[in-house]
């Protein structure tokens, strides 16, 4: 290598440096400054913090996530720091070391690298957000980096096995990673003495060991497809894992908004697209065309998902396109641009994101946590209607909150429970065992006025927030 190679070599790499400290601090400084937690940030925190080791691993079938993301979390709840301030460190932490593989590890054209940190999903939905998508995304670049580098040992092994307790789609990714290896010298008697696969198969057994739902059959159906292979399943999976993600913003969402043919066309669009771009690298192709492929069964015959879930897919193009670029960097142009125009409109939304993160609340959950810390005295019971939207303030207040009919002290909750709206002869009996003059009853909208006849409204938290959360606080004596 010339001296005038590597000194560009070098310069490069003292700008991706210098990218990843400044994207880094503006980061985490906006997320300490801006964003407020809602209740699946707050939930799997109060998860960790509440339960044993042996407890927790015994709920993960009812939170439908493996254990990795609690166990880190398990660790920082031991800290004297803030409790909402700790998430967003622990969180952090992971953010710093994924953009360092993103930006300086991984061998990807500078623009690209940019355009990818600051899409939507890099930047926000696993940035901002406080969830354990972000151990995906580290971890598969950190097994990306030691695939390029040729480093194929027990390090490697561990670290797909690790991806395999993430998440679900952790599970998918490490799968597609594991089949560009397997392509290779793809031989029976080679996989199954592969010692990689084997970490990989390993990974997958504690997966389905942890998480598979076991208890209320019931419960458990409420939670996934009733409708497989129904046309507007399997349309709204293909829209959602390929429309919804490279055109975000572009079409409506389609959790929310549904499914439409402009959004299938596109679908169908951006598969020629992909393929025209992984073509002349056929294990690259093969790796992407396996991967998503998974990605849209698992959302025909178990969970659809939204944004959140679809994004992942972004991840996997862009763990497919650092494997195809590392062994050929002189792309042809059209493969280039086409690869450019794929992150455009991520990008553009993650900016939106931002934007409308700043200006307006996340989740009312604060300001009621807030309101209720300074306002309500600790032997003043708050009892909530629907558990799953309230613990985030109940979180945010710092105090545990009662349900009925039990009566019993909560503060985090299965996903999977029934709401119980309890009647106005209920709170009183409740507030008689309580010994108290009155109680305060919380509910994520207006209450039914003749169901609690003696429920005053006290303080209502209903402005304009990103996830649509609000609450209405009321006060209920006991009556005379």
């Amino acid at each position: 290598m010339n001296t005038s190679t590597q000194k560009l070599l070098n310069d490069s790499k003292n700008v991706n440096l210098i990218l990843w400290i400044i994207i880094s601090i503006g980061l985490v400084s906006y997320k300490l400054c801006f964003h407020e937690l809602w209740k699946d940030e707050w939930q799997a925190w109060l998860v960790s913090r509440d339960l044993g080791v042996f407890d927790l691993l015994s709920f993960l079938n009812y939170e439908g996530h493996p254990s990795l993301w609690y166990l880190y979390l398990k660790i920082w709840t031991f800290l004297p720091i803030q409790e909402s301030v700790c998430i967003q460190l622990a969180h952090s932490i992971l953010i710093i070391l994924s953009t360092y593989y993103l930006l300086v590890k991984i061998n990807l054209p500078s623009l690209w690298k940019i355009l990818i940190a600051f899409s939507y999903f890099f930047v926000f939905e696993y940035g901002v957000i406080n969830r354990g998508y972000i151990l995906v995304i580290l971890l598969s670049l950190i097994a990306i980096d030691l695939i390029i580098r040729n480093n194929q040992s027990w390090i490697l092994g561990i670290v797909l096995f690790l991806l395999c307790q993430t998440e679900a789609y952790g599970v998918i990714i490490a799968a597609a990673l594991t089949m560009y290896l397997l392509l290779s010298d793809f031989k029976l008697k080679l996989v199954f003495n592969n010692k990689i696969f084997l970490w990989s198969i390993a990974g997958f057994l504690i997966f389905v060991l942890t998480v598979f739902p076991r208890g209320n059959e019931d419960d458990f159906t409420r939670a996934y497809n009733q409708q497989i292979l129904s046309g507007e399943v399997i349309h709204e999976s293909v829209q959602g894992h390929l429309a919804n993600v490279f055109a975000i913003g572009i079409i409506e969402d389609t959790a929310s908004n549904g499914i439409s043919i402009i959004g299938l066309i596109l679908s169908v669009v951006l598969i020629v697209i992909l393929f025209w771009i992984f073509f002349r690298d056929r294990r690259s192709l093969i790796t992407f065309l396996f991967g998503i492929s998974i990605f849209i069964l698992f959302g025909i015959f178990i969970f659809t998902g939204g944004i959140r879930q679809w994004g992942m897919v972004y991840l996997l193009f862009v763990l497919a396109l650092t494997l195809s670029h590392s062994k050929n960097s002189n792309w042809v142009k059209s493969r280039y641009i086409l690869g450019t125009l794929l992150m455009i409109a991520p990008v553009i939304h993650g900016v939106k994101a931002l934007a409308l993160d700043a200006q307006i609340p996340f989740s009312n959950a604060k300001a009621t946590g807030l309101f209720i810390k300074e306002k309500v005295p600790q032997n003043v019971p708050i009892v909530v209607i629907n558990k799953f939207e309230t613990a985030p303030v109940g979180a945010y207040s710092e105090r545990p909150f009662y349900e009925l009919p039990s009566g019993e002290k909560f503060t985090f909750f299965k996903w999977l429970e029934k709401v119980y709206i309890p009647t106005q002869s209920e709170l009183n009996l409740f507030t008689e065992f309580k010994r108290v003059g009155g109680i305060v009853l919380l509910s994520p909208k207006p209450i039914d006025a003749n169901r609690f006849p003696n429920a005053v409204l006290w303080q209502e938290f209903s402005n304009e927030n990103f996830k649509r959360e609000n609450y209405w606080l009321y006060s209920v004596p006991l009556p005379k």
